[in-house]
């Protein structure tokens, strides 16, 4: 207990210097004044104030020219303390060191700081930011974009070169993480946010008369002045608008939230499972022993078979008398490898082809020679010596691809062979939900992007792109992959919204969604084969703990071996079989002695594992060896307006 208190403690010390020892920054005020000259060029004064905790180099100024024919200069002075923007010149000040840096738009000002409140001053000027039309003067301009985190406490003030009626003054703000704006005091617009969010931009739009721009030419490009004010007052009111709209979407995001997390839980925990798991005990050893050693595999992959998968077909086909295995000497290139088994399986067939099934006769026809005649390590991929010859490789290619597409062929049969096709059947509700969700998703996405006030350009994009995933989605019902990747999809479109229930509301439906995608099944068992797989996963626990009779009664050893194969799990049982001692064991009437052997199971798992052909997509979607699935930090080493 004390060494266990001791442990604890130390733990929590750690934890508390590392908090501690933490570097932070926050920026608690920024008060701004901006000033558009005759010329068309803006002059910019800004005040900042940060507080540091821990050692920093100095601070960081994102400033992007946008359109504007870039910037003239910029400086960083250390103001005088007390001084309020505007009670002091840049005159007589200390200047900082800055260092621009091109590909991230950003000035570096170095003034190191440590555990302190400082201020820094800005000066700076954009030529030609705002535009003179033949009626009206614009300047469009993001005063603050890219920033590392929020900034508290912003105020911004836009003077005029000269005076003007103020009825002939319209501002509008384009930033939809809050913020607000005044005209028709000292200043020709007045901004002011007490928490600018760091996704915010901070982006003015201003209309004055043209006249205030009398040393600067009239640009040949033409606008409306009248369709322009129209459109950014429609703006304006969806901006209005949009609160009522996002809780009304709220209500809605809920509900079908809380629909498809149900949809979820009744695809794990329905009553034909649940009755399933109940009648597991039902199946006796000898049920399982009857079964069809292909279907026992079948079962447990839900239909999605995979390569190595091939021996439990001939050993359906040997318990139907159809095939005979015997143990033999591994051929000549496994010999030369060291790490190759030295035996191998040789399988015979024996009967009449015309009396197999579709499947059987693909499987037969695929593996055997003319002699009837296979042997598991014809299938096995290039030793390390073959690899080295270039003609060999390329022989091995096009056989891997013939087995491959074999392979595919068999199974796409199987899947429409009986009993296969009615034990194991495509979850056919899958065609009616992925059509339903993907639209149901697309739909509100883009209505909460209207909502949200997002920009035309961002909607086209998001609209297209999950469009064109959204079909494939639809198309491709019998693999998920697509499907899940929509959601994804939707998900990371879903953070572009700023309102913050809204986003909040459509991300933990989109999470959800893909929570069901996971867990809905591709496949769907009967109910009596929902119980033999049950009783087959229980099997598998028992011969993965070793709890078998392996060594003790011959003939159920024989039987867990088999199993083992069937539920690929034969690494592990070699290993309890070593565990054990059996190693050769001889069984005189056994069903099939050979696969007792620790030696040559261990080469059957080595052969299983380097076989020479690449699986295709499955008739469900499944692969060989399994589906392969900004914010500003405190260095501001990416650029933004920050510190590092």
């Amino acid at each position: 207990m004390k060494k266990w208190m001791l442990l604890l403690g130390a733990l929590v010390c750690v934890i508390m210097i590392a908090g501690c020892d933490k570097k932070s920054y926050s920026m608690d005020q920024v008060d701004s004044k901006a000033y558009i000259t005759p010329d068309g060029d803006l002059y910019v004064e800004e005040l900042f104030t940060y507080t540091f905790k821990g050692k920093f180099e100095g601070t960081t100024r994102y400033i992007s020219p946008g359109e504007h024919d870039g910037i003239e200069f910029f400086e960083a002075y250390v103001p005088p303390k007390g001084k309020k923007l505007g009670e002091f010149s840049y005159e007589n000040l200390e200047r900082l060191k800055t260092e621009w840096d091109g590909e991230n738009e950003t000035y570096y000002v170095y003034d190191a700081a440590k555990d302190e409140t400082k201020q820094v001053y800005y000066r700076y000027r954009i030529d030609k930011a705002a535009v003179k039309y033949s009626d009206v003067g614009e300047l469009d301009w993001s005063f603050f974009k890219n920033n590392n985190q929020e900034i508290n406490h912003v105020t911004l003030d836009v003077f005029l070169p000269s005076g003007y009626n103020k009825a002939d003054v319209h501002a509008f703000l384009h930033d939809r993480t809050g913020g607000r704006i005044t005209t028709g005091g000292d200043s020709a617009v007045h901004y002011e946010n007490p928490k600018l969010s760091e996704y915010g931009e901070a982006h003015l739009l201003l209309l004055f008369p043209q006249e205030q721009l009398s040393q600067m030419a009239a640009t040949d490009k033409k606008i409306s002045p009248a369709e322009l004010l129209q459109k950014e007052r429609k703006r304006e009111k969806r901006m209005d608008a949009r609160d009522g709209i996002m809780r009304q979407a709220g209500t809605v995001l809920q509900v079908l939230t809380a629909v498809i997390l149900l949809g979820a839980l009744y695809s794990v925990l329905s009553v034909k499972r649940i009755s399933a798991w109940f009648g597991r005990r039902d199946v006796t050893e000898r049920d399982l022993e009857e079964l069809d050693p292909l279907m026992k595999t079948y079962c447990m992959r839900k239909g999605k078979l995979k390569s190595k998968d091939v021996i439990a077909g001939l050993l359906s086909l040997r318990s139907r008398g159809y095939v005979t295995v015997k143990e033999v000497q591994a051929s000549k290139r496994f010999l030369e490898e060291p790490t190759a088994p030295d035996a191998t399986l040789e399988f015979t067939f024996h009967g009449n082809k015309a009396k197999l099934n579709a499947a059987d006769r693909i499987l037969v026809g695929w593996l055997f020679n003319q002699r009837n005649v296979f042997r598991l390590d014809s299938m096995a991929a290039p030793t390390f010596k073959e690899k080295q010859d270039d003609r060999q490789i390329s022989e091995y290619r096009k056989q891997s691809q013939r087995n491959a597409k074999k392979f595919n062929k068999w199974r796409e049969t199987l899947a429409q062979t009986e009993p296969y096709g009615t034990e194991v059947k495509f979850n056919a509700l899958l065609k009616l939900l992925v059509p339903l969700i993907v639209i149901v998703h697309y739909v509100l996405l883009l209505y909460l992007y209207y909502a949200d006030v997002i920009p035309i350009a961002g909607m086209i994009a998001a609209a297209v792109l999950l469009g064109i995933v959204g079909i494939l989605a639809c198309v491709k019902t019998k693999t998920k992959r697509w499907f899940i990747t929509y959601l994804v999809g939707c998900f990371i479109a879903g953070t572009q919204i700023t309102h913050e229930q809204g986003m909040e509301n459509y991300l933990l439906f989109a999470v959800s969604s893909i929570v069901f995608a996971v867990l809905v099944p591709k496949t769907v068992l009967s109910k009596e084969m929902l119980k033999y797989r049950f009783a087959l996963l229980e099997l598998r626990k028992k011969l993965l703990k070793g709890e078998d009779e392996s060594g003790v009664d011959p003939a159920a050893a024989e039987r867990a071996a088999e199993h083992a194969v069937l539920l690929g799990i034969v690494p592990k049982y070699v290993k309890n079989l070593q565990k054990k001692g059996v190693h050769g064991l001889a069984l005189g009437a056994a069903a099939l002695p050979v696969l007792l052997n620790a030696e040559l199971m261990a080469s059957l798992a080595y052969t299983q594992n380097h076989l020479n052909f690449t699986l295709p997509r499955s008739p469900y979607g499944s692969s060989d060896g399994g589906g392969s699935f900004s914010s500003g930090g405190d260095s501001g080493g990416g650029g933004g307006t920050g510190a590092f």
